[in-house]
């Protein structure tokens, strides 16, 4: 697949890793394992047994999960032959793959929005993803090395297990702990729940507010937990999907995971006759959900279609793309789910009618063509007809949202309500806002880790000087400004729902195509 010069720089600045790989890939030099790491050398890795992983005879091994959240360095092994590779926000895991996180962040959600979250230079195989008889999801994550979190939902019947320096840990629902592998040392901490630890023919029950140090000769259970230096930024992500998932927003659509995204990145709209349907913001009729992507390849099930978009997870596995006369592109919910094989019609194929009137789909892009005899297949493609349009900092402290960049660029969470501001960019093409940079942060308490650490993020407003930190507790919204002189201040609501925007509003009339 041929990709435009300009249009493969401006994905370069969107997602930079993905398109040096795609680019390399398709002039023929992709295919080496990238090099470990020496702290990945010195810790050899340790193997979950196929027979103690969880699986049961007659389960099916089609789930996928979704790497929901990336911030900085991190890579993903495929499967593909080509070891740890690039990897971007919306890329599938499925059964027997790992990720590692360099001077990264990385984020997985569960189906139930359940979420695992890893530190920097954490390594963690998902050797099961599988779907029980009965329906029950089990999970099976083996931490390697490094600082990982998870949060599980109150979900009853789904089974997870953690593997930790061969140590079979059984997490209840509901449970949200912190677990750190160094060497032949893990320390277990449980924030909420309890998880029973197996050790030989000896079990220990870690509750509420408990941590279990684990050595070569040395077992401690303590009653506290110290804390950690990524606990802040964990507690932030967990936060923002506390916040903006509303699971009754799509009840009856069977996944939950993308959820929050779609909440803080877009709302529903009353259509009329057309219908309730739900579109990003910061789009005008002019913009295509498929105008710019990657094709990545999985062995056995073909190129996947993976969004850049922070909240191109569900509307691109479920439901229906369809074009709305006065409004422009939106997503109905609903239908079956498509997992690695989502787009099932190719470009210049119709996907159907809406019940009252009959609408077009998009264009989308034709899924790559398998090489000839012999030949490798590219791991990663690029496609897109049209220049990657993104929001971003024009300069320190000043952050500029784009028309049609659809939320591409803009932080989760952190800027306040993205309605309001959709609504000024649609009338002027652009808006602008004061930002500060800032780092998660919690009171010490008296911990023996000192200060926290996490990715820098931008907040709204400016920084708000304080005696005890060098970085501000809140942020303090501030104006934003498009090509007028008028100033409208910002507020921070809730998600959005089924019937309207975030901020109650109705309809979000757009232009007409450009």
């Amino acid at each position: 697949m041929k990709i435009r010069s300009g249009c493969r720089l401006l994905l370069a600045m969107a997602f930079p890793m993905v398109v040096c790989v795609a680019a390399g890939a398709q002039s023929g030099v992709v295919g080496t394992q990238a090099s470990e790491t020496a702290v990945s050398r010195a810790v050899p890795e340790a193997k979950v047994a196929r027979d103690s992983n969880g699986a049961l005879p007659g389960d099916s091994h089609v789930r996928i999960v979704r790497l929901s959240d990336v911030k900085g360095t991190l890579q993903l092994d495929r499967k593909t032959g080509n070891g740890f590779e690039a990897t971007m926000p919306n890329m599938p895991i499925v059964e027997g793959e790992k990720l590692r996180t360099g001077e990264g962040y990385a984020e997985v959600e569960f189906e139930d929005n359940s979420t695992l979250h890893l530190a920097p230079n954490s390594l963690v195989e998902f050797p099961l993803l599988a779907l029980r008889s009965s329906g029950t999801k089990a999970s099976t994550v083996n931490v390697v090395r490094g600082t990982v979190y998870v949060n599980l939902e109150s979900t009853k019947g789904n089974e997870f297990l953690l593997w930790a320096c061969g140590r079979k840990m059984t997490v209840a629902p509901a449970t949200h702990l912190r677990v750190t592998v160094e060497g032949e040392k893990t320390v277990l901490s449980v924030f909420n729940g309890n998880v029973t630890v197996e050790r030989g023919s000896e079990t220990t029950l870690v509750n509420k507010k408990q941590s279990l140090t684990l050595g070569a000769d040395q077992v401690t259970v303590a009653k506290k937990i110290d804390q950690g230096p990524y606990d802040a930024w964990d507690k932030d992500s967990n936060d923002y999907h506390a916040r903006y998932s509303r699971a009754n927003t799509f009840a009856g659509s069977g996944s939950s995971y993308g959820l929050s995204d779609l909440n803080y990145y877009g709302s529903f709209i009353n259509g009329g006759g057309y219908g309730s349907f739900w579109q990003p913001y910061l789009v005008s009729a002019g913009w295509n959900p498929y105008q710019n992507g990657v094709w990545a390849l999985y062995p056995g099930a073909g190129y996947s279609w993976v969004s850049p978009y922070p909240w191109g997870w569900l509307p691109y596995h479920s439901g229906t793309w369809s074009f709305y006369p006065g409004y422009g592109w939106g997503w109905q919910p609903g239908g079956v789910w498509n997992g690695l094989n989502n787009i099932v019609v190719t470009s210049g194929q119709t996907a159907g009618t809406l019940a009252q009137n009959p609408v077009r789909s998009p264009l989308r892009p034709a899924v790559p063509q398998k090489p000839g005899d012999g030949a490798s297949p590219s791991s990663l493609v690029l496609a897109g007809d049209k220049p990657i349009v993104f929001s971003k900092e024009d300069k320190p402290g000043n952050f500029v949202f784009q028309k049609n960049s659809a939320g591409l660029g803009v932080p989760r969470g952190s800027l306040g309500d993205l309605s309001k501001i959709s609504n000024h960019v649609e009338q002027h093409g652009s808006a602008s806002m004061p930002v500060y940079a800032s780092s998660p942060s919690l009171s010490t308490g008296g911990s023996d880790h000192g200060a926290n650490v996490g990715p820098v993020i931008l907040k709204a407003g400016s920084p708000v000087s304080s005696d005890n930190s060098s970085f501000p507790s809140a942020s303090r919204p501030g104006p934003y400004t498009g090509s007028s002189s008028q100033t409208t201040p910002l507020s921070h609501s809730g998600a959005a729902s089924a019937s309207g925007g975030s901020s109650g509003g109705g309809s979000r009339p757009g232009s007409s195509p450009k």
